[in-house]
């Protein structure tokens, strides 16, 4: 299986890009603001949810540049959601649609030890940032929601063993 993600050659690549197209879009509606009013915003834009989940499947891991654990899962239930995201979020849960996990590992800006039991049928627990799977899709994605930034300083990934941030 390959390891791209949409148009893009890995996932790595894709959230790349899109972060970058959120910094473009940022800077334009920051424009006059004072910093104080920017610091505020920015901790608003991201659309952070917490759910449980199974995992479906198992990708392999992406290894280009930074590495993530890949995932495909269902989510079983709605712990905290956003506004910006909710109907997308509750779409997924009532059609058991599958959604793309990504696990950053290996690095500081991940989590720094591996994961043990990310294997299918597994429930986890997860915090992270959600992408709708229209803003994914429009971006160049697959077309799936998806669920990232799992790892310090916005998420975390808890096995039945063990908790990972």
């Amino acid at each position: 299986m390959s390891n791209s993600f949409g148009k893009f050659p890995s996932f790595g690549k894709f959230i790349e890009s899109l972060e970058a197209a959120r910094q473009i879009e940022e800077r334009e509606l920051e424009q006059g603001l004072s910093i104080a009013a920017q610091r505020s915003r920015r901790r608003q834009t991201r659309d952070i949810v917490e759910v449980a989940a199974k995992i479906n499947k198992r990708e392999p891991d992406d290894v280009d540049g930074d590495r993530h654990y890949r995932l495909l899962v269902t989510i079983a239930e709605i712990v905290e959601s956003d506004p910006d995201v909710d109907a997308d979020l509750h779409h997924n849960l009532a059609e058991k649609s599958d959604v793309f996990v990504a696990i950053r590992y290996g690095d500081r800006m991940g989590i720094m030890e591996p994961i043990e039991g990310l294997d299918e049928g597994a429930t986890l627990h997860l915090r992270g940032e959600w992408i709708t799977k229209e803003r994914a899709r429009e971006h160049g994605g697959r077309v799936l929601s998806v669920l990232h930034f799992t790892h310090h300083p916005i998420g975390f990934v808890c096995t039945v063993e063990k908790c990972f941030s």
